[in-house]
């Protein structure tokens, strides 16, 4: 049953959602209750960003949604004005969601204003005017929002330091640019937050600091994220999207993992026990004989099983790939050596590095947004001239680097095209697809321009892994995909013969498959000490 909308933050009836031939939302239904935190959880492609769409009434639909309140929308592919100072962006007003009649009736009174019979009767056009003047500046009033009251606090909150405002967009690293955003968003005056993906790019600090802000926060959060502590830390519901439809589970993550186990294992006994009766069934009616009275009798059986209602085999709907990731051989214990290293552009980020890693190692690098993490990956693959000191690759080392802002991949191509361009080989070329979920002509043929963030991780992924890398430089390897996704490459990267050295604040990822874990602080890396 569908809850009091006027208890509601958010109602949504007989919602359907197709694209192009694919039904994405069939017919569902669902009430947020006003102050509720709910975790939009569903495997990469489902349709999670674009239910969030569909409330803002950018998508197409069949149904009714209903909001109260002032929307306003954290988008997982930051777009922002490169040339814009990082202040310049913040104190720019966050767009504001208002669902309202007033642009409707707009509408049809400047249609009015159009006729010619209107026009030559000043009654009637003084009248709509009047009423046209009323309607939008009741519309500017819903629309606006008052950022600059809090600005100050949330720079405060999130710990923006000043020198990130004085620099452009372009400028400032993946992280400060999420942090930026997150600012803008959080200094509206937004009661009802639709977040997508706001955890990724986020260090450790941030990600607390946003996890107290949201739990303080007396409006209403829906929120896409994969980010397995933070569902459980900050979300009182999971809406949980598969197959064109959803359930929502009371509660935080682990609580949803347990009540959908135990309802996967009550209906797993459920259909076993069914399965075994309708087979005796069968069995006995097989056997009841060819006379005429027999026949009449079978018949009658037959109609009594047909009549049964029917218990569905239960499906987890897990990621259904499988992966294995080869590393080309190697014969020198360490794969990459870093003397006396230091990176940054106009100045040093990070200096003096002298490391290690060695074959068959996993190391992590964690550390501030804007510290210099990514720069310093960017110097060992060579993209960024180091400021001083030297990298060394072993003569047998294949480095293949995964950039978080998914930049190497042909946006105008399918994905059959991106691999085939390697293998020229199509039988190849579908093994290798598959080997990241990608299955179906219908999966394998899409342009690439039309997949979630998440397939496109998972694409870029391939990529990198084509050429059996024995080194592995990467930079957010679990930013944007599901959860079980994030599972299945967990544990290739566990069974991986080469080096890996990532840099993640996951921290489910950390603890699976760390040998050792690196901290940039203060302008150098140190161990870092898990507790």
């Amino acid at each position: 049953m569908l809850e009091g909308y006027l208890f509601m933050s958010l109602s949504i009836k007989n919602l359907s959602i197709t694209i192009g031939k694919k039904d994405i939302i069939i017919d569902q239904s669902v009430g947020i209750a006003d102050g509720s935190k709910v975790g939009l959880i569903g495997r990469n492609g489902i349709g999670k960003t674009t239910l969030l769409k569909a409330i803002l009434g950018k998508t197409d639909y069949s149904g009714e949604i209903k909001f109260n309140g002032k929307i306003a929308y954290f988008s997982q592919e930051i777009d922002m004005d490169l040339k814009k100072t990082g202040r310049e962006t913040i104190e720019q007003r966050a767009e504001i969601h208002h669902q309202n009649e007033f642009e409707k009736e707009l509408g049809e009174i400047e249609a009015l204003l159009s006729r010619q019979d209107i026009c030559e009767s000043h009654e009637k056009l003084a009248e709509l005017t009047d009423r046209y003047v009323v309607l939008q500046a009741e519309l500017n009033k819903h629309q606006a929002t008052h950022a600059t009251g809090k600005i100050k606090s949330v720079l405060k909150t999130l710990e923006i330091k000043e020198d990130w405002l004085d620099k452009k967009i372009g400028e400032l690293s993946t992280g400060q640019r999420a942090i930026i955003s997150l600012a803008q968003i959080l200094s509206s005056d937004a009661d009802f937050l639709l977040l997508d993906e706001p955890t990724n790019h986020l260090d450790f600090k941030r990600l607390e600091i946003l996890e107290n802000y949201l739990k303080n926060f007396k409006g209403t959060v829906l929120m896409v994220t994969h980010n397995r502590y933070f569902l459980d830390r900050v979300c009182d519901a999971i809406l949980k999207i598969e197959n064109g439809k959803w359930i929502k589970y009371n509660g935080n993550y682990s609580a949803y993992v347990k009540t959908r186990e135990a309802a996967f294992e009550a209906q797993k006994n459920a259909y076993e026990v069914e399965e075994k009766y309708l087979e005796n069934e069968r069995d006995k009616i097989s056997r009841i004989g060819t006379s005429p009275s027999k026949v009449k009798q079978g018949n009658y059986r037959k109609k009594l099983l047909e009549r049964r209602e029917v218990i569905e085999k239960p499906d987890m709907d897990k990621s259904k790939f499988t992966t294995t990731f080869e590393a080309s051989p190697i014969k020198s214990p360490t794969v990459l050596e870093l003397h006396d290293l230091t990176v940054g552009y106009n100045k040093p980020l990070i200096s003096n590095i002298n490391l290690n890693i060695c074959v068959g190692q996993r190391t992590i690098l964690v550390g501030d947004n804007g510290i210099g993490k990514s720069t310093l990956f960017k110097t060992i693959e060579g993209r960024i001239p180091p400021l001083f000191g030297k990298v060394k690759l072993d003569h047998d080392g294949k480095l293949g680097y995964l950039d978080q802002e998914l930049k190497d991949l042909c946006t105008h191509a399918t994905l059959y095209e991106e691999i085939y361009a390697f293998f020229e080989d199509a039988g190849k070329t579908r093994q290798q697809l598959a080997m990241v979920g990608f299955i179906t002509n219908e999966e394998v043929h899409k342009p690439i321009s039309k997949l979630s963030t998440g397939e496109k991780s998972r694409l870029n992924l391939l990529k990198v892994l084509i050429k059996k890398p024995n080194f592995l430089l990467l930079d957010e390897p679990t930013n944007h995909l599901d959860i079980d996704a994030c599972e299945i490459i967990e544990n290739a990267f566990l069974n991986y013969e080469g080096a890996i050295f990532a840099v993640s604040h996951d921290l489910y990822f950390i603890e699976k498959i760390a040998h050792r874990v690196l901290k940039v602080v203060d302008g150098k890396i140190v161990e870092f000490k898990r507790k």
